[in-house]
């Protein structure tokens, strides 16, 4: 059993965060306090880093990455920048959709375009009335002649308002979900911007389709087939998930220690006192086994593991607990300081908030698990 990375991910790694460091992080509370998208560029630089189709094989644009290695990356960009992180995974999961399940001529009209990071995508599952039962989307599409009409609404969509093109669900048939590739300079599509909480920089949409015609050719795959292909993708993000989760811990767990040993009270650093170290000694805990839960659950994706989705679910849920405790206890190591803008654990702690919501959220999770074991589903009779 080996618990440290080889020498060339080492490499990677360290090449990756001195980058972050120089390029990126000067960025971060400018672009956040103002809303703003990070810039095209930087986007673009996430591709050469391998985090913009680096899963993918050398001939589809990648660099033929492991889970492990990929995770890796994902989480030395969450401790950085969470928003980026979120803008860099949604394209991500839309490219891999494409470039897995996709016909030759969409991989030929929209492969290179996402992974070069030219434009980015997003992912169109969740609706006003659809969040966690997936598979009862009411968005619809109907054939018309040499078309599909699409109608319906999406909601709380990470890059929604900022991508390019997209993959979304929606109903084909009674029983029967289907996946489509969506331009948004087409007519009948629109968004707005939908203000949440926390990553101000990834851009989180409603997006409207009003009667708009598709091409037969938008189709990803067969008719009724999305919803296995949604679980599946939907799976892997919970492993992402549970990677950006350890990248935050590990930004608000830095930021508690450099605190802790430059404020004094009572004429001593803070760090010196029982209690804080009693704080700076949980947040590492939960820090270490979430690093754990999460590289097991990289390793089962590489090695197809038959219980991986088990551990997928359980680090997403673990992970995203564990780094909400984080963030709260490093801003309360840095008391009254920590509930300004003038630290970053204030944004941190927002950044996190989500995560235990995100692809699926922890009750769905719990119920998932405990099914894996018991063989009894709560949500179906």
């Amino acid at each position: 059993m080996q618990f440290a990375l080889e020498d060339w991910q080492q490499i990677a790694l360290q090449q990756f965060r001195r980058y972050l460091e120089a390029e990126v992080a000067p960025l971060v509370e400018e672009y956040e306090d103002a809303y703003r998208m990070p810039p095209p560029q930087v986007i673009q630089r996430m591709h050469d880093f391998g985090l913009l189709g680096g899963l993918l094989p050398p001939e589809q644009g990648g660099q033929g990455l492991d889970y492990v290695t990929y995770c890796t990356l994902l989480c030395e960009l969450s401790r950085v920048w969470p928003s980026l992180r979120s803008i860099i995974s949604t394209s991500n999961l839309a490219l891999l959709i494409v470039a897995q399940h996709g016909t030759p001529a969409q991989r030929e009209r929209y492969l290179a375009d996402l992974v070069s990071g030219r434009k980015t995508g997003f992912f169109a599952l969740t609706e006003p009335n659809v969040g966690s039962d997936a598979s009862q989307v009411q968005t619809h599409a109907e054939r018309d002649g040499a078309h599909w009409r699409l109608n319906g609404r999406k909601l709380y969509i990470s890059n929604g308002t900022g991508a390019d093109l997209g993959v979304v669900f929606a109903r084909t048939g009674a029983d029967a979900v289907s996946a489509f590739l969506v331009e948004r300079d087409l007519p009948g599509f629109s968004a707005r911007e939908v203000r949440s909480m926390g990553m101000n920089s990834c851009p989180l949409g409603e997006l409207l389709f009003d009667d708009m015609l598709l091409p037969t050719e938008a189709l990803i795959g067969q008719p009724g087939q999305a919803f296995a292909i949604a679980k599946h993708y939907l799976n892997i993000g919970r492993c992402f998930v549970s990677f950006v989760c350890t990248g935050l811990s590990q930004a608000a767990y830095d930021a508690a220690l450099r605190y802790a040993g430059e404020r004094e009270q009572f004429g001593r650093k803070i760090g010196g006192f029982q209690l804080v170290q009693q704080m700076i000694a949980d947040m590492m805990t939960d820090l270490e086994t979430s690093r754990l839960l999460s590289y097991r659950a990289a390793d089962a994706l590489d090695r197809r593991l038959p219980d991986r989705a088990r551990l997928c679910s359980l680090a997403k849920r673990h992970n995203s607990q564990a780094t909400l405790r984080v963030c709260e206890l490093a801003l309360q190591v840095h008391g009254g300081a920590g509930y300004t803008r003038d630290f970053p654990v204030e944004r941190l702690y927002r950044d996190a908030r989500h995560l235990t919501i995100a692809e699926g959220t922890n009750q769905i999770q719990s119920l998932l698990l405990a099914q894996s074991v018991l063989g009894i589903s709560a949500l179906r009779a």
